[in-house]
């Protein structure tokens, strides 16, 4: 193989995701282009004054698996991580866009997880069937 085609080869962005998921080049079929985006906190504070932070809580760890979720399950969305979205006593924090805002309380339990890829779900089915919802329902009491 000559240099170019080396180099043409490590740039390709779909290569390290292939590697990153496991799979082998060639049975990696994209996903549909993405209907909606899931934004979440990944704020991370110095912590000099004590407060808490998304990031600190493990906002970015949660936005891998969700993105790992939403690839293997060929979920329509895509991940954003974001800014502080200004709730960082309830965070992590993550916004379904033109849908549920989600706070989990510093719980990252199974549960919660599980709750936050059914409600990307439902959302993913609703854009699907042209559907546009009046106010969200909210996940958390």
């Amino acid at each position: 193989m000559g240099l170019f085609a080396r180099a043409r080869r490590a740039l390709r962005p779909e290569a390290a995701l292939l590697k990153s998921h496991g799979m082998i080049e060639g049975e990696w079929i994209p996903t549909e282009k993405p209907l909606f985006t899931v934004r979440i906190c990944i704020n991370k504070r110095l912590n000099t004054d004590r407060l808490p932070s998304c990031a600190g809580r493990g906002s970015r760890g949660l936005a891998d698996l969700l993105e790992q979720r939403i690839l293997a399950e060929r979920i329509p969305a895509s991940i954003t991580r974001g800014p502080c979205m200004n709730n960082c006593a309830i965070g992590p924090n993550l916004k379904i866009q033109a849908a549920e805002f989600i706070s989990l309380k510093d719980d990252l339990s199974q549960a919660n997880i599980e709750m936050i890829v059914e409600a990307i779900r439902r959302e993913a089915e609703r854009r699907k069937a042209g559907q546009v919802a009046d106010t969200p329902e909210p996940l958390l009491p």
